[in-house]
């Protein structure tokens, strides 16, 4: 055997691996939230941010940047429309290929939830994907739903705009390197200097093959929660020293019984981690639930 054929040989051989390695599927994904009240959840919601590493996953979407970016200012991102487009669509970030709507197999299941009062569609789409073994596939990241950095930044900015003096001084704004201090004659309101895109679903899910096909999701999910939280109501106490000084001094106020408290409301973002792995058969419809959100989707072979 000549060393020309030797190499074909083994070129064949690595294609047909290739091949078998990687196939590609169609895949269709839609997510819905759950109108639910918090408060009927068994679920602990955190208070504190999960992460769930996007950096090495692959990029499914684009965000796009709202038109009121204020220079000096965080500029996040508006929702995404539910039925993803080619605007949306990352085509540079993944080597995947979009469907058009004509593709939609589950139409009429998000337009049934649309319809439903406890439903709110917020992600359908349709590409297709080479889908390769569990150590080969990467993840892939997605969002969907409200961003609710908006509404952080609506709420600071009403605060700011509520405490801070017609005509500010510039002196009095100081910068340090993780919040915007803003003084005047009675309050200090700390302002976070990054404010980052905080979307209602966000994170990976993982399409592989292993005998099976499989999905592996972990996702961030995130609710705003409006809670009491109790403030005690300070005092001014005068009190003479040895030297005949009255020092003004700062105390909760107490009553025979009990401290005397302020109960406030204060609207917060607490976070759930959705993680499930399940094994799919092609063709057939798949459903994983969740009491604050559904996924349902199907994974196709392509015709040839």
């Amino acid at each position: 055997m000549n060393y020309r054929t030797l190499v074909a040989l083994f070129l064949s051989v690595f294609t047909l691996s290739v091949h078998a390695e990687q196939r590609w599927f169609e895949v269709e994904l839609l997510v819905f939230e759950r109108n639910t009240d918090i408060q009927d959840l068994k679920e602990h919601l955190s208070s504190q941010e999960i992460e769930v590493n996007t950096e090495n996953s692959i990029s499914l979407l684009a965000p796009i940047k709202t038109s009121t970016c204020v220079q000096g200012e965080p500029c996040l991102s508006k929702r995404n429309p539910t039925v993803i487009n080619g605007s949306v669509f990352d085509s540079q970030g993944n080597s995947f290929r979009r469907l058009d709507s004509s593709h939609l197999q589950l139409t009429k299941q998000r337009e049934k939830l649309e319809k439903h009062a406890s439903f709110n569609p917020v992600f359908h789409m349709a590409w297709r994907m080479p889908v390769k073994g569990p150590q080969a596939s990467k993840p892939i990241h997605f969002f969907a739903g409200e961003n609710l950095a908006l509404n952080i930044q609506k709420r600071q900015q009403a605060l700011k705009n509520e405490n801070q003096p017609e005509t500010l001084a510039k002196d009095d704004a100081v910068t340090t390197d993780n919040t915007e201090v803003l003084n005047d004659d009675a309050t200090e309101i700390l302002m976070p200097a990054v404010l980052k895109d905080k979307w209602a679903i966000d994170g990976n899910f993982k399409v592989y093959l292993n005998h099976y096909l499989y999905i592996d999701s972990q996702l961030i999910i995130r609710k705003e929660v409006t809670e009491d939280v109790v403030m005690p109501e300070e005092v001014v106490e005068l009190i003479d020293d040895e030297n005949g000084v009255q020092i003004a001094t700062q105390g909760e106020a107490v009553t025979d019984n009990a401290t005397v408290k302020n109960i406030e409301q204060q609207t917060v973002i607490k976070e759930i981690l959705f993680d499930q792995n399940r094994r799919l058969r092609s063709e057939e419809v798949h459903y994983l639930d969740h009491p604050l959100i559904g996924i349902i989707v199907q994974i196709r072979k392509i015709p040839k």
